[in-house]
């Protein structure tokens, strides 16, 4: 994912002090007012130590740490800022905690310091004080031991075992030593330059506790004269007094011919990490194969250096090759045995490296829990990995570069300082300004960073992917203002707009950013400036480069401008910066913006280095043409978005003078107000931060608003202050959400919808916590190219990107890129993703999904037996083909095509007929149990075993169990493993199989399958089927809360059935409640049987309540006397909250209408208010009438749930609008519902099974067909788009193209005319049509020939795949005009039955369903009949009808 790759700290007053904390090589560098404690392997900042832990008042003030060290004994890092010093503790074993110790204050600046065992020693410009650490009862205090006089010292040093200090002063070279037990001064060094640095050797052993005052030797080190090394070892006779011994100068690192060449100092290794390393060394070759010849010879020359003692010198040349010098017998006396030679000399170019580094030290530390040895060079921050046996060979191989920090720039602000006694004496250095903001290039190559009094950098991403720094420069103006900033030309141009001065300064770097190393001395800047006058600051942003220049909008709430920026080469060939003010056209809006945002440009363009790093799809990022990017967008005070591109004059002469304006690209409507902070990314995502009561309400929206899709995608308050918001995108166009808060940043990205499980839209990705490594504040973060992002808090910069070298990834190396795993979260799916098998059944297409399963099991026995590559998929064409049940020949010719697939073209005929049975289905299910797809979590792992069961249970009921039948099945089976799962999470005792009082899913946490799964079962035509599939997952005994789980009583048609199913609950009810009748006489009160509780309560002789139960329901409830008394003792139960037995008494007294009211309002369960109105008074009764008007549509309305609404609306015999609501906007239906609506939810148009439901609905009935006529044809088109849009969101992107190749519209809908009356008589027009088109098969062959050729048949509402979901005949559930006359009225003749129609068949009705006017001939009259419908029509036709002879003379020949 994402991981810590390195930290720009900035510059440091203090070197790198290298420290061993427990068994860990870590460096402390001070910047600023901070001590980052860093990895010196790894170079990972483990901790920030800020001053103000200890001293709050210095938060964001000028001074800077001058001064570290480190007490080994008692693990305490100290440091010094002023006159204040402060002592940090660790308090983890991984050193990544860290508390303040105890704090001094003094009366004067401190200059240096030193500690070791609990003593701490500072010096003054007046004095050396020593403190004592004094732990009394948990309480550390820092206790002042002694003082002596010294002026202005610039190093001191405890000798080990703190009997000695050496001390140097910035007025002589001499060091100075003295003794801690007399606390006097006992000796002076003279030198002839002053040392830059102190360090005292540690014996042979390595102990200091049993060091005396002869075996101390002290190293002091020289800048002067080329870095010289000085050895003071103590006198033989006077073992306290130290005499110069050995010096160690750059000339014996060099040949004779080379002693005028250049390189760093000399250093010297610390002896006790080089005894470790050579210990380390001799163990790997003892432990190593004993024929190995190498190690064998190097042995001995290990063996000598660690029983010798040598001490090691490092000298880095100018080819970058390293020269070890050792200094032999040091504790030898007489000192006249010291010998000095040459160990080795490494190639060139081993130390990797510009500038002589000014540090070089020796670590040994674990690595990948591996013990390591390590060669730290700074400046730049570099580690090398070094391998004993190859390094003291002289080989090439002995240095690999294990880490490394960023380049150092060439700026004096970002060089390491001078040593201190170099420096004046009241000069601040090693100040870096807290980061104000960021600006990058539209690529993300390139990033400028802002910092407090307006100083500014340009940091350029090189070829390796790490920031160089290409310039750092003041403010033009001297100002605290915060500048407005574009950065572009791969940051080689910079402009800044001062508000102050109204003016836009353009910055030009003409060097080439991509060379590496850059110059040591960059051409100066060009720089150019141009007034720019407006009425509030403004907002820069580039724009596509034309003809060579580049345009910067420059857009502020009221106007807008472009400055076009070119680079002019003049006849002298010097460059200049050409600006030229273009003004343009206002935005075409009524009300001026409160927002103008620029979009990201991102994604527009493959990066630099796309050709070498591809998508995760292997794709190279779409470039978008000029014309289709959006520049900006504003936002209006209502909150609405509006996106603009620009546009250009058509440049003709007579338009010269045209300027260039804006193109309005979209529109979405947030209705948020007082928006605080907005982004939009280059996929037109756009983020919306809004102060709430909660907190801060962050929202992403979609620009793609329709009536169904209000464009909102995520909507989260969070309790924390948000900082700062940017985008990135991916290759294939996923946007990617950096969301900053004041320690972390959260990653947020769009998620894969599934049917699995509930999850938003989008989800949290990845979290960026630095507040384990500093307890700064975030001020800023900001995508850079190839996913990297940059953090910066305080004054330091923190790079996170994808870990190239294995020790920097994270807990999860295998996790992939942030880019592919964004991918993984939205792809296209597997085809044997339990998701896209799924959407496959829904859809019907069994076939498909056999063909699949074969395929998996082909794919599963291949990896079994051993064989490798990637899994086999289908082609993308079966899933566009037509998925009807295929005859015997197509079977067969399937198989073959399998096979062939499969690559077995020798298969046997009983081989291809195996291809997909339930003993092939077995196998499978097992070898998925036995070694699960390691791409699929456990829950899809477990959906993807009972689909593949239920494709085989489909397949042998196929000819009794429809295409909705199938739906529910599913769906109820995904219910159960959710809810299985979820409680195996918990107690993990209850399974399906196991039955409480309450029935087998009150343990679950769904309560119910989602309602579409009920409108799935209640269109079905196989209910018995599923009844008996819902019972046996009920494990045989379904309770009243199962069948509320499965919806039976509202998905059942049959009330017959559904009385007989409340009869099996309720004995079923009754036997789970250890044979109570109170748990179960509510459903048989319902069903009429009083006699048969009577008798349950015979059985009951334990029950308190028996005698009375018993006594009362002997009585005749069909007296009005005792039905008062059922109801007054149901008021009763109410009052003591008994209310399930106060539905039951109602039920008993007769009054079913306040047993439902109690089921709606104490009890909150509309399915048992339905089940009991249904049982008792059917599905035309008015209570169920009233509980669909009153309850179930506002809810639906109020939940947005169009599922639930046209199920209601169905059951009240509006099947226009069952079908509308599928469609048409929840407000615009709120009209006609005829129900109480006193709330409207946001519509969910977030399920692709809405499609499958309007096609199956549309033509069902003649009032769906009038319903359909109802929603215009573009409502449909954005409706099947929608709907595509999810399928994408799913990761069924085959299906979705599915979707849009198979889906064909309704003829458009006439265009409505003027006069209202005409809507109703264009509907019947409409209506006549349709039920022509499906009178038609019912008629003769001969007739229907007929028709065929007299008038074009109706449009099919879809082809292909839907084809299968039209009816072959429609429900006439409504009145309809009868057909129009198509020739002259037929002569007078007799009347047939009832009068209902003429001779001819016809209706006295006009073709728009008015009366006809009388119709007269010159023999007779005929007489008028009465309005007569198409459904009268049929109902007569079913009598018998005495025809009259056909006379040829009535027609007047």
């Amino acid at each position: 994912m994402l991981d810590h790759l390195y930290t720009l700290f900035g510059p440091s007053s203090v070197p790198p002090l290298p420290v061993q904390l427990q068994d860990r090589s870590l460096l402390l560098y001070a910047t600023s007012d901070t001590i980052n404690i860093i990895d010196s392997a790894t170079l990972r900042v483990i901790r920030v130590l800020g001053f103000w832990e200890a001293y709050p008042g210095l938060l964001g003030g000028d001074a800077v740490v001058s001064n570290v060290a480190f007490d080994q004994d008692k693990q305490l890092v100290i440091a010094s800022l002023g006159n204040q010093v402060a002592a940090w503790t660790c308090t983890s074993s991984d050193a990544s905690r860290w508390r303040v110790h105890a704090t001094i204050n003094i009366a004067n600046d401190v200059m240096t310091l030193d500690c070791t065992s609990g003593y701490l020693v500072l010096g003054t410009s007046r004095a050396l004080t020593e403190f004592e650490l004094r732990e009394n009862e948990d309480i550390p205090i820092w206790v002042k031991v002694w003082s002596t006089r010294v002026v202005d010292p610039t190093l001191v040093q405890y000798s080990p075992g703190r009997t000695l200090l050496a001390c140097t002063t910035r007025a002589e070279t001499a060091i100075q030593i003295f003794s801690t037990r007399s606390r006097q001064s006992t000796q002076k060094l003279r030198q002839p330059w002053s040392p830059t640095a102190l360090a005292w050797r540690s014996s042979n052993s390595g102990s200091s506790s049993r060091l005396s005052e002869g075996d101390l030797t002290l190293f002091t080190v020289t800048e002067q004269d080329g870095g010289t090394v000085r050895v003071y070892v103590p006198v033989l006779d006077v073992p306290n007094i130290l005499q110069l011994h050995a010096v160690v100068d750059r000339y014996g690192f060099l040949p004779e011919p080379s002693w005028s060449a250049n390189g760093s100092r000399v250093f010297w290794l610390d002896k006790t990490i080089v005894r470790q390393v050579l210990e380390a060394a001799l163990k790997e070759c003892e432990n190593g194969d004993r024929h190995d010849d190498v190690a064998e010879r190097r042995k001995p020359l290990l063996q000598q250096m660690l029983d010798e003692g040598w001490d090691l010198f490092a000298r880095i040349l100018s080819d970058g090759s390293l020269v070890l010098r050792a200094l032999a017998n040091i504790d030898r006396r007489p000192p006249t045995m010291l010998k000095q030679f040459s160990v080795l000399h490494t190639p060139p170019q081993s130390i990797v490296t510009r500038t002589p580094p000014t540090h070089l030290s020796l670590h040994f530390s674990t690595v990948r829990g591996k013990p390591t040895a390590t060669l730290l060079a700074f400046p730049p921050f570099r580690s090398y990995e070094l391998s004993p046996l190859s390094f003291f060979d002289g080989q090439s191989s002995c240095l690999r570069q294990f880490s490394r920090s960023y380049d150092p720039p060439l700026h004096d602000a970002w060089m390491p300082d001078p040593p201190f006694r170099e420096r004046p004496k009241k000069t601040k250095t090693g100040r870096a300004r807290p980061i104000t903001g960021f600006a990058r290039t539209p690529e993300g190559d390139a990033v400028t960073v802002g910092r407090e009094q307006g100083s500014r950098e340009i940091w350029v991403r090189g070829r390796a992917g790490r920031l160089r720094l290409l310039a750092a420069f003041p403010p033009d103006t001297p100002s605290e203002e915060e500048h407005v900033v574009c950065l572009f030309d791969e940051g080689r141009t910079i402009a800044l707009y001062s508000s102050e001065s109204q003016t836009l300064f353009v910055k030009h770097f003409p060097h080439d950013p991509t060379l590496y190393p850059p110059p040591e001395q960059p051409d100066p800047p060009i720089t150019a400036s141009i007034s720019l006058k407006t009425a509030s600051k403004p907002v820069l942003f580039s724009l596509p480069n034309i003809q060579g220049r580049t345009p910067i909008a420059c857009a502020t709430l009221s106007e807008t401008s472009l400055i076009y920026v070119g680079i002019v080469k003049s006849d002298d060939g010097s460059k200049h910066v050409g600006l030229t003010l273009q003004p343009t056209k206002s935005l075409p809006v009524a009300v001026p913006p409160e927002w103008i945002v620029p979009v990201d440009p991102m994604s527009w363009n493959p990066p630099s280095d796309a050709s070498q790093s591809l998508g995760p799809l292997g794709l190279l990022p779409k470039p978008i043409t000029d014309a289709n990017r959006d520049a900006f967008v504003s936002i209006s005070p209502e909150g609405e978005l509006s996106f603009w591109a620009a546009t250009a004059s058509n440049g003709s002469e007579s338009a010269a003078r045209d300027l260039p304006g804006w193109r309005c690209t979209g529109m979405v409507r947030t209705q948020r107000k007082k928006i605080t902070m907005a982004q939009c990314s280059s996929a037109k995502k756009t983020v919306l931060v809004v102060d709430s009561d909660g907190g801060q309400e962050v929202t992403i929206w979609d620009s793609k608003e329709s009536e169904f899709s209000s464009g909102l995608e995520y909507l989260h308050v969070f309790q924390e202050k948000i900082n700062d918001l940017d985008w990135t995108s991916t290759y294939d166009s996923l946007s990617i959400l950096a969301l900053g808060f004041e320690g972390r940043v959260h990653l947020l990205c769009p998620q894969r919808m599934s049917y699995f499980d509930e999850r938003s839209t989008w989800g949290t990705l990845h979290i960026i916590d630095i507040s384990s490594m500093s307890d700064s504040i975030i001020s800023d973060s900001i995508w850079l190219s190839q996913g990297a992002l940059l953090v910066s808090a305080a004054h330091q910069l923190y790079v996170f990107g994808e870990a190239r070298e294995p020790f920097l990834a994270g807990s999860n190396p295998t996790s992939g890129s942030l880019f592919e795993n964004v991918a993984r979260q939205n792809g296209p799916l597997d085809d044997f993703h339990p998701q896209l098998i799924l959407q496959c059944l829904l859809w019907n297409k069994v076939d498909l999904v056999k063909e699949i399963i074969t395929l998996l099991a082909h794919n599963v026995a291949s990896a079994r037996s051993g064989a490798q590559g990637e899994m086999k998929q289908l082609p993308l064409e079966r899933f566009w083909e037509d998925d009807l049940v295929p005859s015997s020949t197509t079977a067969t010719k399937r198989s073959l095509d399998a096979s062939v697939l499969f690559g077995n073209h020798n298969e046997t005929d009983s081989e291809i007929q195996d291809l997909f049975s339930r003993e092939l289905v077995d196998r499978l299910v097992r070898s998925l149990e036995e070694h699960p797809l390691p791409h699929l979590t456990p829950s899809e792992m477990e959906h993807l075993i009972v689909l593949i069961q239920t494709t085989v249970e489909i397949d042998e009921q196929r000819r009794s169990l429809d295409a909705n039948g199938v739906r529910y099945l599913i769906s109820m089976r995904s219910f159960f493993i959710i809810n299985r799962r979820v409680t195996k999470g918990g107690s993990g005792a209850a399974t399906p199989d196991s039955k409480s009082k309450k029935g087998v899913l009150a343990p679950f946490v769904r309560e119910r399958i989602r309602y579409r799964d009920i409108v799935w079962a209640f269109h079905s035509e196989s209910q018995e089927i599923l009844l008996s599939a819902s019972t046996v997952a009920c494990g045989g005994k379904m309770l009243w809360l199962d069948a509320r789980a499965l919806g039976v009583f509202l998905w059942g048609t049959s009330v017959e059935s559904l009385r007989d199913q409340m009869e099996v609950i309720a004995r079923n009810q009754y036997m789970a409640s250890e044979r109570d009748p109170s748990a179960c006489c509510m459903f048989y009160f319902a069903l009429g049987k009083v006699k048969l509780v009577h008798g349950l309560w015979k059985q009951a002789a334990w029950h308190k309540e028996q005698p009375l139960m018993l006594k009362f329901l002997s009585n005749d409830f069909s007296q009005p006397r005792w039905q008062t008394a059922a109801l007054k003792n149901a008021f009763a139960l109410l009052s003591k909250q008994r209310y399930e037995y106060a539905a039951a008494f109602f039920l008993l007294g007769g009054s079913l209408k306040d047993a439902v009211n109690v089921c709606l309002k104490q009890l909150a369960d509309f399915q048992l208010a339905v089940a009991l109105a249904r049982v008792v008074e059917g599905d035309n009764g008015p209570v169920l009438q009233n509980i669909l008007k009153d309850h179930v549509i506002p809810r639906a309305f109020s939940r947005g749930n169009r599922w639930l609404g046209s199920w209601a609306f169905w059951m009240l015999n509006r099947r226009d609008l069952a079908v509308r609501i599928l469609l048409t906007p929840l407000r615009d239906l709120a009209a006609e519902a005829d129900a109480p609506l006193d709330e409207i939810g946001d519509p969910h148009y977030d399920d692709p099974s809405l499609a499958v439901l309007f096609a199956q609905l549309k033509s069902k009935s003649l009032q769906t067909v009038k319903g359909t006529i109802e929603i215009s044809g573009q409502t449909e088109f954005n409706f099947v788009h929608q709907m595509a849009r999810v399928l994408c969101r799913m990761g069924c992107h085959v299906l979705a193209i599915d979707l849009v190749r198979s889906w064909s519209f309704d003829r458009p809908v006439l265009a409505a005319p003027t006069q209202p009356k005409d809507i109703a008589d264009t509907l019947d027009e409409r209506l006549l049509e349709v039920s022509e088109a499906n009178v038609r098969p019912r008629l003769s062959p001969v007739r229907e020939r007929s028709v065929s050729t007299s008038r074009p048949p109706a449009s099919p509402t879809l082809r292909k795949t839907f084809a299968r979901l039209q009816r072959s005949s429609m429900i006439i559930d409504m009145e309809l005009p009868s057909f129009p006359p198509t020739r002259a009225p037929s002569p007078p003749m007799a009347s047939v039955a009832n009068g209902a129609t003429m001779a001819n068949g016809l209706s006295p009705l006009d073709t728009r369903g008015r009366e006809r006017p009388a119709m007269t001939s010159d023999t007779s009259t005929l007489n008028t009949t009465t309005n007569t419908g198409f459904g009268d029509l049929m109902k007569t036709a079913k009598k018998d009808v005495v025809v009259p002879e056909f006379d040829m003379s009535s027609f007047g020949f």
